[in-house]
């Protein structure tokens, strides 16, 4: 029974967690940017940097500072605002890039450049809010909670991430000439930017 019981309340967070961590937004277009464009390798300080900086954010809600998004909602959109600003620019630089070693047009992102990014993640912003208004429930004690929330969150963040590099790895193998590598971060672009839509409406 009380196995069961673990198992409904895990279910649900574990396919939330999966769901908006493996579905398209800035952190997974940037992995996947960067394989294309500079490796797998390159990816790696990304990944973590990802993981920690989402980790962070999302313990922070958790204990409660993610209610001032909730008394405060021009908080989130301040950040929505700093994001499409950082994220348009962004999308210039993937547009502009003319090949895989084109690194004055596209650098990749450093360990701490995105991991200071996810302070204002909108998308991971949102999930993480969400996530501790909808599971920090009361079946089991609050540490336990928080500690599966966070156990489920930890599996899909690392495993995304290292999906997206993986697809952007694979995919520069199948790209060759300038025209292919052209169109490609065009495309990046402007889902970068789609995305960006999304955010803000």
């Amino acid at each position: 029974m009380i196995a069961l019981d673990y198992f409904y309340y895990i279910l649900p967070i574990f396919i939330f967690a999966n769901v908006t961590a493996f579905t398209p937004g800035p952190n997974n277009i940037i992995l996947s940017s960067t394989a294309i464009e500079h490796g797998f390798y390159k990816t790696i300080p990304q990944i973590f940097g990802i993981f920690f900086g989402f980790l962070s954010m999302l313990t922070i809600c958790l204990f409660g500072l993610g209610k001032i998004f909730l008394i405060y909602p021009s908080l989130f959109w301040l950040i929505k605002i700093l994001s499409s600003i950082f994220l348009l620019y962004l999308a210039y630089k993937i547009f502009n890039s003319k090949n895989f070693t084109d690194s004055n047009n596209y650098k990749p992102f450093t360990f701490f450049q995105i991991y200071f990014f996810q302070i204002i993640n909108p998308k991971g912003v949102m999930v993480q809010i969400t996530a501790a208004s909808l599971f920090i429930q009361g079946t089991f004690t609050y540490q336990l909670e928080v500690f599966l929330i966070f156990i489920c969150f930890a599996f899909s963040t690392i495993t995304s991430g290292i999906t997206w590099a993986l697809i952007g790895h694979g995919l520069k193998k199948f790209i060759h000439d300038q025209k292919k590598i052209i169109l490609f971060n065009k495309v990046m672009a402007i889902a970068l930017v789609t995305c960006i839509v999304l955010i803000i409406v």
